[in-house]
């Protein structure tokens, strides 16, 4: 399970806007939570990795990842609806999109496709292996209910599936929540809650009631549409806090501990189809909501600090390298006598090294020459230069 923390920091202040119209206040706590949010995804990682036996029982362990997913889904929604220009284009939203995600996804899916050819992996030679291989590095192929297009390529990049999907969407669904009044957000806020709820059901009864294990986990975890939700409710959150509704406030720690809590409680007592998402979205849209309380209102944040800001702006990097630095570790060093635990304890260090040698030599130096067209970039130049 993991999530994909790709609506970063940087993306309050987007280029290719109107210089001259105020910018969104910068909400860096939430660029820190991001990372909160990346440590659980590695964390679940880790420990099936140590404990393999967890994939079946699916204790708590399992479902930090899972919450983490819908942390990524809201927070996406919060900070991309927060950073929205008026003289934005669809367009120009697009553009820096596939700036943020494409690079890093395209160089991990080849490393990916490379060493499974190197290894002599048969689907890549089979009709069906090529065309879930093709389709995962264009993020289509969680559309398809398959074991083989699920996992194919970089098998963490489902997610990313689902973002593509959401800002696609995004021009157009955000004209329509800006219409909305602020019982309107309310209204929608609770109805996009109760999708998620109602999705388990849904998929009980219509979707999968033989209750067979993959078309629900498809269904419920990697079907784009299925997620839909968890990311307008962030888009909702967003104006919330725009629109000056007075709603009783929960701080920081208190929401970061209805999360565990959910967690480590639902995984106990809800059905596992529940789990997915729907025992965890209340909590977590209040934990975000919290988190940027505290930029929106300049108060005291350790999540602001510049090494956890710096962390958050590694976090995508590090969600699409984590599985593949601890594999090919797995492979190496098991063989030669190393225990699981002691691959993941050395595995960690080169996740981060390996996180930033893709942030600062991929990442960030795509997302400034490609966000902006050209002709903008030296037409600033010139107008900074003249200034």
């Amino acid at each position: 399970m993991a999530g994909s923390p790709v609506a970063g920091h940087r993306d309050a202040n987007p280029p290719g806007t109107d210089s001259t119209s105020p910018a969104p206040k910068r909400l860096s706590s939430l660029t820190g939570l991001r990372f909160a949010g990346a440590v659980g995804v590695l964390y679940t990682h880790s420990m099936l990795m140590i404990n393999p036996h967890l994939a079946k029982t699916l204790g708590p362990e399992v479902w930090v990842g899972g919450s983490a997913v819908s942390l990524f889904f809201i927070l996406s929604g919060y900070v991309l609806t927060h950073s929205a220009r008026p003289d934005d284009t669809a367009r120009a939203f697009w553009r820096r999109r596939a700036a943020k995600i494409f690079p890093n996804h395209a160089l991990t899916w080849c490393i990916v496709v490379g060493a499974l050819a190197c290894a002599g992996a048969t689907t890549l030679s089979e009709g069906s292996g090529i065309a879930a291989s093709l389709s995962s590095l264009f993020l289509v192929h969680t559309w398809v209910p398959s074991h083989l297009f699920v996992s194919a390529g970089n098998p963490v990049s489902w997610s990313l599936a689902a973002e593509v999907f959401f800002y696609f969407l995004f021009p157009f669904m955000l004209p329509r929540i800006k219409r909305l009044s602020p019982r309107g957000l309310l209204i929608g806020a609770a109805t996009a809650i109760a999708v998620v709820w109602l999705w388990p059901v849904f998929c009980a009864l219509v979707v999968n009631p033989d209750g067979s294990s993959f078309p629900e986990y498809w269904f419920l975890y990697m079907l784009p549409v299925t997620r839909l939700p968890e990311f307008v409710l962030g888009m909702l959150a967003a104006r919330i806090a725009s629109s000056g509704l007075r709603i009783p406030r929960i701080g920081v720690l208190p929401s970061a501990l209805g999360v565990i809590s959910a967690v480590i409680m639902n995984s106990a007592f809800l059905p596992q189809r529940f789990l997915y998402a729907a025992s965890t979205v209340a909590p977590l849209v209040v934990l975000v909501y919290a988190t940027a309380e505290l930029d929106l209102r300049d108060r005291t944040s350790l999540l602001r600090t510049r090494p956890l800001v710096l962390l958050g702006e590694m976090s995508y990097a590090m969600y699409l390298v984590h599985f593949l630095v601890l594999g090919l570790l797995y492979l190496g060093l098991t063989d030669h006598g190393w225990s699981n635990l002691s691959v993941v304890l050395l595995g960690i260090p080169f996740v981060l090294l390996t996180s930033w040698l893709l942030y600062a030599g991929v990442e960030r130096p795509c997302v400034r020459r490609f966000s902006t067209p050209r002709a903008r970039t030296r037409t600033r130049t010139r107008a900074a230069a003249a200034s």
